[in-house]
């Protein structure tokens, strides 16, 4: 069902709200850092493993990159317990994934990569429930995943893409049930659509004041989302 272009709510927050953001290795992590920037946020970008997400994009000299090394839980929970001991709270957490080559080049490769990076977003929204849902009582606090599959939840028929990615959209649905007040939203972006057009989405969405939608497609016919619909009885 296509969605007109939401409200744009300057929700309160605090002075300086802090938002972590994983790299998808493209410039769609650039933009949005900029755009998150000059909306007042301090930005964290987590870079995970070149084993998984080989490029890494420019970004402002202010900005920390927190770049993984490991795989182990443990090693994640310490890394984010160091950004919660600069920082104090994270008050948003968006999840680029990304797009990779791979899915035509080397699937195997690719299917062990794209499994290897939804554990870890698993994993840390395991490790950011309490300091998301503390936000929540001070204000917005927000969980965004922002997949590429084909800008229609897999169903258009007409793009190749890897299905893994999906079970970002049971996460993203799953938490909104468990986190009372965190705001979520998965985002299907089609691959077809530039940096530009992507990070600016996720900034609108980001900002949208119906908590009511929770996920959204992007693709050349604009911002869609999923409707129910009851078969007539033969």
């Amino acid at each position: 069902m296509p969605l007109p272009t939401p409200d744009f709510w300057e929700f309160p927050k605090p002075q300086r709200p802090t938002c972590l953001l994983t790299d998808d290795g493209s410039l769609t992590t650039s933009r949005l850092v900029q755009l998150l920037i000059q909306r007042g946020w301090q930005v964290v970008v987590i870079s995970l493993p070149q084993s998984l997400v080989a490029q890494q994009p420019p970004l402002p000299p202010e900005v920390n990159r927190l770049l993984l090394t490991e795989l182990r839980e443990e090693y994640l929970q310490q890394q984010l317990q160091l950004v919660l001991g600069t920082y104090g709270s994270i008050e948003a957490f968006i999840h680029l994934h990304p797009v990779t080559q791979e899915l035509h080049n080397n699937r195997f490769s690719y299917l062990n990569a794209e499994k290897a990076i939804l554990k870890y977003v698993f994993l840390m929204a395991k490790h950011l429930k309490t300091s998301l849902t503390q936000a929540a009582h001070h204000g917005r606090s927000s969980f965004l995943t922002a997949a590429h599959l084909d800008g229609e939840f897999g169903l258009g028929g007409k793009i190749d893409f890897g299905v893994i990615g999906g079970g970002l959209f049971g996460l993203t649905k799953t938490l909104n049930l468990e986190w009372q007040g965190v705001f979520c939203r998965a985002i299907d972006f089609s691959p077809e659509l530039d940096a530009e057009t992507t990070a600016q989405a996720v900034i609108t969405e980001l900002y949208d004041p119906n908590s009511l939608i929770l996920e959204v497609g992007y693709n050349s016919q604009g911002r869609v989302t999923l409707v129910s619909e009851t078969p007539m009885a033969a």
